[in-house]
């Protein structure tokens, strides 16, 4: 049953992301009649020093955020740009899901660093109540990309070492006519 629910997961990116805005949305409007499933009260507060807290807090998230943008799209360089056979046997093999994975470990580190400094703002202005809310969206945004990021570079790591294993038995391999020279 799990690898069914991986498997699903891992095919429509998509759909997990919607859903992860669904939970955060129902996390955020459960909040008000239960105020105790709130982590964010304290940073909702008047007090200046929790608003400068809660401003650093959100563009901290949004610098890491845009640092995990940036090795995703190094990644996604190095695994379009390979001629590796394994890499495009890869690439073909895995098909649309695989695209769609591309656009999701680069597109949702970058909405979290757009949303953490859209908290930031937010948080400065009258509509403080919402700033916790698009921080929480920004970093779940951000481990889902960054979930996906290290799942693809896992197989990419496995395909190298395989392209090196083959590499090296290829170079450490004596043809007949150097055991045998005359």
């Amino acid at each position: 049953m799990l690898d069914v629910v991986k498997t699903f997961a891992q095919d429509r990116p998509a759909l997990v992301s919607v859903s992860l805005v669904l939970a955060v949305a129902g996390h955020g409007l459960l909040t008000w009649p239960y105020h105790w499933l709130n982590p964010f009260k304290s940073l909702q507060a008047d007090d200046k020093d929790m608003i400068n807290l809660a401003v650093t807090i959100y563009l901290g998230t949004a610098g890491a955020a845009a640092i995990v943008a940036g090795l995703a799209g190094v990644i996604l360089v190095f695994v379009i740009g390979s001629s590796s056979p394994r890499l495009r046997s890869f690439r073909d093999a895995a098909g649309k899901p695989l695209r769609k994975t591309w656009t999701v470990i680069i597109a949702e580190p970058f909405a979290g660093t757009l949303l953490g400094i859209l908290a930031a703002i937010t948080q400065t202005t009258s509509g403080r109540i919402a700033a916790p809310w698009l921080f929480e969206l920004g970093i779940v945004a951000l481990v889902h990309g960054s979930l996906r990021l290290l799942w693809l570079l896992r197989e990419m790591v496995a395909i190298v070492g395989a392209d090196d294993h083959e590499a090296t038995r290829d170079d450490r391999s004596i043809t007949l006519d150097e055991i045998f020279r005359r």
